[in-house]
């Protein structure tokens, strides 16, 4: 099992391999101008056009994959927003895939945002490999909901379902992240397609159930909403007269 230190350890690797892979493909495209840019034929314009844009559509999903510093907070429904756009230009829309997506609001460490980060892209370009063979029309939806002491991160799709096949690398890769997380990992699959979860507790729960915001979440940092709230609680109650 991986342990949390060697996914810190693994964070860093994995933010300095998006970087050099970046570079890449920035130099890619630079070189692929250069030698295409002669040609004045239409369709092959075209075609430069659209595996350009594939280009920068892949840069972006690093980008939105590999986040800068692991001591912030994120907007978790921003997050999603961005890895959800990022997923669809890259992967769900050249394969003619829709993509939905829902997220409570709420805020969550960085490193966890990450690994969660991780997991969606992994079990969306699962869906997007085996879950449409031979059909057309599909959708894949991301959601990450808050309740009951719990934050939900799910993929699911409409497609053909997984035909009792559970045991990919891919899966066990998510199972080892969601296991990082304190979570666990549901799977289920059928004729209606597969859907795919991660449940991991949720870290303000302790914050808030000691009474007080001196207390830090399970992560050991306090989101800048309980920040704010704090700061407000320290305030000198307003009595209505003039400085």
């Amino acid at each position: 099992m991986l342990t949390t230190q060697t996914f810190e350890y693994l964070g860093l690797a994995v933010r300095e391999a998006n970087h050099r892979m970046m570079n890449l493909l920035a130099t890619l495209q630079a070189v692929f101008h250069r030698k295409f840019s002669q040609f004045n034929d239409q369709n092959v314009r075209g075609a430069i056009r659209e595996f350009d844009g594939q280009i920068i559509a892949a840069a972006e999903l690093l980008r939105a994959i590999s986040l800068g510093s692991v001591d912030e907070d994120i907007a978790v429904d921003a997050y999603l927003e961005q890895l959800s756009r990022a997923l669809s230009n890259a992967i769900l829309g050249p394969a003619s895939i829709g993509c939905e997506m829902f997220s409570h609001q709420g805020w969550l460490p960085a490193d966890v945002c990450g690994r969660l980060g991780f997991i969606v892209t992994e079990l969306v370009l699962n869906a997007s490999k085996y879950a449409f063979s031979g059909r057309i029309n599909g959708t894949v939806r991301i959601e990450m909901t808050r309740s009951g002491g719990q934050w939900r991160c799910a993929v699911s799709d409409n497609g053909v379902g997984m035909n009792g096949s559970s045991r990919g690398t891919g899966l066990n890769i998510v199972r080892q992240l969601a296991g990082s997380l304190k979570g666990c990992f549901i799977l289920r699959s059928g004729d209606f397609g597969t859907f795919a979860c991660v449940v991991l507790p949720d870290p303000t729960i302790t914050l808030r159930a000691s009474g007080g915001n001196d207390v830090a979440d399970d992560f050991g940092r306090q989101s800048p909403r309980e920040r704010s709230l704090r700061q407000r609680d320290r305030r000198p109650p307003d009595d209505g007269r003039a400085s």
